[in-house]
């Protein structure tokens, strides 16, 4: 009984030793392939990793029960801050941040998203802690939620579109522009054959009527009143329909258009316009010579209505460097800065020089005039060449 007995636990632990080897084989066959998912995880993780960090993403996961969050080292730089190991940080560092003008408008968004349970999308402005500068960044994120349906987690990812906004505003601005120059050359051809020609006939009218009456009589000098009237009126709308019909300048013909603008001014206006500019001047663009005139037409335009010149001298430089345009005036300098930076004609001034590479630079002069100064740096899209200095 004793060997059956001894026999039969031999033939137990056996049984279980083979059982225990063999669960110790499926053990360890289970914990390398968790190693191996773990690795390959972890490597697809670095992978995601590197391709947000390289495409410029920053991503925020959030803890909504202890405020506590993880950044990326993208998002730390996208809000200003040096990234910090392990990437903790709160809530406020970037609610702070966020513009006063969008901060009700992203509170409202996070409320709706969680509530609704809907894919979290905003377009906002920060100021970066460091520089305080304005930038634009994009957000995507979801909310998660526990059995309870609590929101416990946000998960959200975000990206600076500064550069996008800035070239969205240069478009609207290009639109504006050219909206404006269409409608203006609308109008001018409107006033010049639509009121220029009513007014034409009205004055012949006039001297119609004057003949007919008697040289002495009241109604002949009334009527002459009125043809001299009609004449001034006719004028007035000759000028405003040629300041408003767009010009455009041959890239040889910019000292041509200046000098018949110079001719036009003084003998309307009793203002001496002298033009510096070498008759050898020629650019490449045509886009080019066609801002520069209308950036100087701008610049005499303001000179005539605010400051009360008596004398406006148009100088242009070729340059090893670029193009130098100075227009100066000896009026009564400039109006006050508020004014000046609210004008729509300054604005657009300056937005014509953004538009060919130029900057402009407006001054008060020496002598109590205003100096209006266009640079233009030479380059492939708005080279020019001359023979003279």
């Amino acid at each position: 009984m004793a060997i059956w007995l001894t026999a039969g636990a031999g033939i137990a632990i056996c049984t279980r030793s083979l059982q225990l080897a063999k669960l110790y084989k499926e053990l360890f066959v289970e914990v390398e392939s968790r190693k191996q998912t773990e690795q390959l995880l972890r490597e697809s993780e670095e992978r995601m990793r590197l391709a947000m960090e390289s495409g410029g993403f920053g991503t925020r996961d959030v803890n909504l029960r202890t405020n506590h969050e993880i950044w990326s080292e993208t998002h730390f730089r996208i809000c200003g801050y040096r990234p910090v190991t392990g990437g903790s940080a709160v809530g406020d560092m970037l609610d702070s941040l966020i513009h006063n003008d969008d901060l009700r408008r992203i509170l409202e968004a996070r409320q709706q998203a969680r509530k609704q349970r809907l894919l979290y999308h905003v377009e906002y402005r920060l100021r970066r802690a460091d520089t305080q500068k304005i930038v634009w960044i994009e957000v995507w994120g979801r909310y998660y939620y526990d059995q309870n349906g609590e929101a416990v987690r946000f998960v959200g990812i975000c990206f600076d579109i500064s550069r996008r906004k800035e070239l969205e505003r240069k478009e609207l601005e290009r639109e504006i522009l050219e909206i404006t120059t269409e409608q203006q050359q609308i109008i001018g051809q409107d006033l010049h054959d639509g009121l220029g020609q009513e007014l034409t006939g009205l004055g012949l009218m006039a001297q119609t009527l004057a003949q007919l009456l008697p040289e002495d009589s009241m109604g002949n000098r009334i009527s002459n009143r009125l043809i001299s009237g009609i004449d001034h009126t006719h004028r007035m709308v000759r000028d405003l329909s040629r300041g408003l019909v767009a010009i455009e300048v041959d890239p040889s013909g910019l000292a041509a258009a200046l000098k018949e603008l110079a001719k036009w001014t003084t003998e309307n206006t009793a203002v001496s316009v002298i033009v510096e500019c070498s008759d050898s001047l020629e650019m490449q663009n045509q886009t080019t010579a066609t801002h520069v005139f209308r950036i100087i037409q701008e610049a005499v335009s303001n000179a005539l209505r605010h400051g009360q010149p008596r004398q406006i001298r148009l100088t242009v430089l070729s340059e090893s460097g670029g193009l130098r345009v100075y227009i100066r005036d000896d009026g009564i300098g400039l109006p006050f800065k508020a004014e000046l930076k609210q004008g729509l004609g300054l604005r657009i001034m300056k937005y014509r020089a953004g538009l060919i590479g130029g900057v402009l630079q407006i001054d008060s002069s020496d002598d109590g005039g205003t100096s209006v100064t266009l640079t233009i740096p030479k380059g492939k899209n708005n080279e020019y060449n001359s023979t003279e200095s």
